[in-house]
Order: C-alpha cells, then structure tokens, then sequence
C-alpha cells in the first residue's frame, strides 16, 4: 500500500535521517515511536506528501491513498463557536467542490460517524465546551467521515487524563478491529501503542537509528535501550506487554 525504499527524509534538501525502508500493508496498524524530536513528524509528513523525500520517492500501490489526519489538539477561535457537528462535518469538505454546501449525505454521514463514535448526544455542544477524550473522538470522527484509506493520528492520548487515555486507546483497538482500516500513529509513550499497534517504526535521528516491522519482533530491550538511549526493560504478561525505563542515559 505505501513503499519507502532507501528514502532520506529532512526539510529544505537537508536530510534528518537517510536509508530509511519502510512497506506498509492493508489493515496493518502502525505505532511510530521514538522520543521528542527524533524525527517522528517529519516521517509522517514525508508520507502523506506534506513534505518531499530530500532523496527517494514514497510509492503507492495504485492510486494515491486518502489519508485521515488526526491532531494532538485543535483549538478553535472563540469568535468561530462551532459545534461537535460541525468540526466533525469539516471532514466531507475535501469531497465537495469550491462554493458547494455540504449535502443531505455529508450529513447523514457525519451523524452516523458520530452515532458510531458514541457521540451522538453531544453533537449540538460546543466543541469547545468538551473534554479533552471528547475532542479527540471527535476529531476522529472529522478524519473518518472523509472515508480514509490510513488514518493518521498524532499521539492521540496527549494531554489526556488516565480515563481519557482508556477510552481512546480502545476505541482505536475496536475501529482497527472492526474496519480493518491502515493506521499510522505517532506515540511519544511506547508503552500506550503497544497495546493497539501490530507494527512498531523505531525512529530516533540523534541515534541514526531506524527500524520497521512487526511488533513482536521489534519489541526488544535492546532495541528500545537504543532506540531511547537509556536501559529499558520489556515483559509481557497475560498476553500484554509492559514497558519501562530504568537507569541513567547510555554514554
């Protein structure tokens, strides 16, 4: 579905990371992990076409696919008081042409999306008046109306409370689970995108370390020693894998 075959990617022509190999399948559900700064962005970007390899192409199978983008935060102008309803239908504008208003089918769309979502009895409230958990539902909603080929989202559960963080990692198990969709998703905590992800993308530009592939085998304490430059440890548990750190940062 999506090839990077020996790509450098970097802003103005000036690489970040090169060699970077990635194939991304059908269904698959990616966790793109790595701490702050180590390039986790701009591999996204450089997928979705924001920004061009500085060397390479990013190959599609067929047609370019649609993405969904979900962001960590939204903030709306209070001068633009929208409702839920409202930012979620955002998501069938890239479908209508320049001037058109949405149509019964955007709407019924996005009503059925947020039903989907358990959020239909907060469609009317402002959308700045919800929780942060509510937020992100809806902006998954805004992205998943526009009928995705891969939803993106950027770490999703930052800034959420421990039942927030809850309710967004099993709704995106559940979707995954039901829809088959492909999903890229950008996680700072590796121990939060292991519980849904099935692939893991190990990236850390201050190491020069890239790394692609199913999770069960990219799961290792020496990889994510690496990977964070500090002693991690790894143990699974009832079919769950818990992760954390231990130690000073590696000289």
């Amino acid at each position: 579905m999506i090839e990077l075959e020996d790509v450098s990617i970097g802003y103005c022509k000036v690489p970040l990371m090169n060699h970077l190999s990635l194939t991304v399948q059908p269904g698959d559900f990616w966790g793109i992990v790595g701490p702050n700064g180590a390039g986790k962005t701009t591999l996204v970007k450089t997928i979705v076409g924001l920004i061009p390899p500085v060397i390479g192409k990013v190959r599609f199978d067929g047609r370019t696919p649609r993405f969904g983008y979900v962001p960590q935060r939204y903030a709306l102008s209070s001068q633009y008081p929208l409702t839920a309803f409202d930012v979620a239908l955002m998501g069938r504008y890239g479908q209508l042409r320049i001037g058109q208003r949405p149509t019964r089918h955007d709407v019924k769309r996005t009503r059925d999306e947020l039903d989907r979502i358990g959020l239909d009895a907060i469609a009317g409230h402002p959308f700045d008046a919800l929780s942060g958990g509510q937020r992100q539902r809806v902006l998954m909603a805004r992205a998943l109306v526009s009928d995705p080929d891969v939803l993106v989202l950027d770490e999703p559960t930052s800034g959420l409370d421990l039942p927030g963080e809850e309710d967004i990692l099993e709704f995106l198990r559940q979707l995954h689970a039901d829809r088959k969709i492909t999903v890229l998703m950008i996680g700072h905590h590796i121990s939060k995108v292991v519980r849904v992800a099935d692939h893991l993308c190990l990236i850390n530009k201050d190491a020069q370390l890239f790394d692609a592939g199913p999770m069960a085998e990219l799961l290792t304490e020496e990889r994510l020693s690496h990977l964070y430059r500090r002693t991690i440890q790894v143990q699974r548990q009832d079919g769950s894998y818990h992760v954390c750190a231990r130690g000073n940062e590696h000289e």
